[in-house]
């Protein structure tokens, strides 16, 4: 069982900054000339297209140094307001507990939770599931593309094609990110990234960017990828992997099912745009 003390929850923030900032500098290396990163009381501010919404528009990792600096975050806001977006801060608990007071003076208020879990790779051992083919390196590589917006463009919560491009270009690009995708017949079921981060803590890696095409749902398409990325991890010498998922949904269920146990939860704090 993996124990979260408050240097482990570090590690684990530390790399989702670090991931967040790498979105935003391939993105920019990519031609969006506007996407950068803000650094704001030891955590990561990303700025980009107001179209692409708070996936790349939000804060984490904030006051896991210590306090944060109430003029600094005004500039934020200040900044976000004027590409038309409210602020989203993704809170860890393991934060400074004088931020609580600081977003609630500021009129911050809680929208959302999401869940981090993590697990070691240790022990995984190289298992193929029946029928699931899982392509890795180059050949993953020429159908990420494609296979990625098709996954995530039937879901419950819809977000713009653009910003579905985006993100597969953006894993696509990342030469820190390895790229999978399922195929079921020969035909392509699902796909997957793995980023790979050597942070002061260690080598960590970090699942996202994962779906499955609708017509391939309930056939372990996520476990296979899931698995393989483990794998991985394992191999690439991860002390830690980590991923994030909202509760209860069916990313959560996956990763539960793997082996992967809470860390923390995260709090949303928004406070919506004022002109």
């Amino acid at each position: 069982m993996l124990l979260t003390s408050p240097l482990v929850a570090c590690m684990l923030e530390a790399a989702e900054a670090w991931h967040l900032r790498v979105q935003c500098e391939t993105l920019h290396a990519l031609g969006a000339a506007g996407a950068h990163v803000v650094e704001i009381g030891g955590g990561i501010a990303a700025f980009t297209e107001p179209l692409f919404g708070r996936k790349l528009n939000h804060v984490t990792g904030l006051a896991l140094g210590g306090p944060v600096d109430e003029d600094a975050l005004e500039r934020l806001e200040t900044a976000y307001a004027a590409r038309g977006l409210g602020v989203e801060i993704d809170l860890c608990p393991h934060a400074h507990p004088t931020v609580m007071g600081l977003l609630g003076r500021r009129g911050y208020t809680v929208n959302a939770f999401s869940n981090t879990y993590a697990r070691t790779p240790s022990g995984v051992a190289d298992r193929a599931t029946p029928g699931i083919e899982v392509l890795q390196g180059e050949a993953a590589r020429a159908l990420f593309v494609d296979a990625s917006v098709a996954g995530f463009s039937v879901q419950a919560q819809q977000r713009p094609r653009e910003l579905l491009v985006a993100l597969a270009r953006i894993a696509r690009a990342r030469e820190d990110t390895a790229l999978f995708v399922a195929r079921v017949d020969g035909r392509v079921a699902g796909s997957a990234g793995l980023a790979v981060m050597d942070t002061p803590h260690g080598r960590i890696g970090q699942l996202h960017i994962a779906s499955t095409l609708p017509a391939f749902r309930g056939r372990g398409v996520q476990a296979a990828l899931l698995q393989a990325r483990l794998a991985a991890a394992r191999d690439a010498g991860c002390a830690l992997v980590f991923t994030g998922a909202r509760p209860a949904n069916t990313s959560a269920r996956n990763v539960e099912r793997a082996g992967f146990g809470l860390a923390f939860t995260k709090v949303t704090f928004a406070r919506p745009c004022v002109a």
